[in-house]
């Protein structure tokens, strides 16, 4: 509906008052103190990406400031009096934290070479006195929003902030975008051990120390750019065939849309059965389940992830028979890849309704074959 100039005026007048914005300096080892009291500084908000940078950024990040280079605001949400979340610069706040805690060893520096392989903890005294004389500029963002626009402003900040940079990728996106209760429940259950052990991601259980991310773990593909979230999202996207329209993409982004703000008793639910499910998965056929050919030679396939946890929804009332039957089902679904027609079908790129429905329903009747 087109709307007149005085409208469009009214509009903006009211949209004015919903953001104010503060500028503040913080010294690094202030920032230490936020994060360790864990009162001023969220690092990851429930709409916030994982850690991206590698070593050798983090450690480019850290010799500027020691040789007092102009760095980039951060810009923080206040959501609450006195707690502030990351819009943007996760990145270099997790840098500042991990070097001062001596996690993070800086390597690749090229001006500051003789400072390679040291941590906080090694520098010479009086380059860790200048270090903490150092500040970051922070712009605060301040809403005076009802809490769902609140929220909604926060989210429409935060995409047009990360613009630019590294690309979020859509599970990225779609944390941001559809944050709620359920965004937090992929991330619970991408830490499930046994999806783990199935996905190829090291145990969440194993990799956390004192709330930090192990290495090895923030170093896997799938942990670090929320892979790991959105094969989660599959299982709950793809369950409901009523849901299967249109591309992959849309099907992921509608089911974050309407599970967003899900309750607490709705979301242990959905956790149950996807553990279960998984479980299950897991008892007919080890660590292979997802693997293209039901054996350690194969690699992990998205595709088949769908259709083999799908079946294993579907047919869950059953388990008891199939466990039995494991053996056999096994075989079936070897078989079923010798025929080149069913392999394009099982592990290829379709993403249509149609090839995603093709492909569930494959293995869903190899499942009920046995039976």
């Amino acid at each position: 509906m087109k709307k007149s100039n005085r409208e469009i005026e009214e509009r903006y007048a009211n949209e004015d008052r919903e953001i104010s914005q503060e500028r503040n300096d913080f010294l690094l080892p202030q920032i230490i103190d936020f994060v360790r009291n864990k009162q001023w500084l969220n690092l990851q908000p429930e709409y916030q990406r994982r850690q991206v940078w590698e070593v050798k950024r983090q450690s480019a990040f850290i010799e500027s400031l020691l040789m007092n280079l102009p760095i980039p605001p951060v810009f923080l949400f206040e959501p609450e009096y006195s707690r502030y979340e990351v819009m943007d610069g996760q990145q270099r706040l997790s840098s500042i934290v991990a070097f001062y805690a001596n996690r993070l060893k800086l390597a690749g520096l090229e001006h500051w070479n003789e400072l390679n392989g040291k941590c906080y903890e090694d520098l010479p005294t009086k380059l860790q006195r200048g270090l903490d004389r150092r500040r970051i500029s922070a712009v605060v963002l301040q809403s005076a929003s009802d809490a769902n626009n609140s929220s909604e402003l926060r989210r429409i900040v935060f995409e047009r902030l990360n613009t630019g940079g590294q690309k979020l990728n859509a599970q990225e996106l779609r944390n941001c975008v559809y944050a709620g209760r359920f965004s937090t429940l992929l991330v619970e259950l991408a830490g499930v051990p046994k999806f783990n052990d199935l996905i190829g991601v090291p145990r969440y259980e194993d990799h956390f120390i004192n709330d930090q991310v192990g290495i090895e773990l923030a170093k896997n593909p799938l942990f670090k750019r929320m892979i790991d979230c959105e094969i989660v999202l599959r299982f709950f996207a793809l369950r409901n065939s009523k849901s299967i329209k249109g591309s992959m993409k849309s099907i992921l982004d509608n089911c974050m849309e309407q599970n967003q703000n899900i309750s607490e008793s709705e979301a242990q639910e959905l956790a149950e059965d996807f553990v279960s499910r998984v479980g299950f998965a897991y008892s007919l056929f080890g660590k292979d389940a997802f693997r293209v050919d039901i054996d350690a030679e194969g690699k992990v396939s998205h595709p088949f992830y769908d259709a083999m946890i799908i079946a294993c929804d579907r047919c869950f009332e059953n388990r008891a028979n199939l466990l039995k039957k494991k053996t056999i089902l096994k075989a079936k679904l070897k078989k079923a890849f010798e025929n080149q027609a069913n392999y394009e079908i099982l592990v290829g790129r379709g993403n249509t309704a149609e090839s995603i429905r093709s492909r569930l329903n494959l293995v869903e009747n190899i499942f009920k074959s046995v039976l």
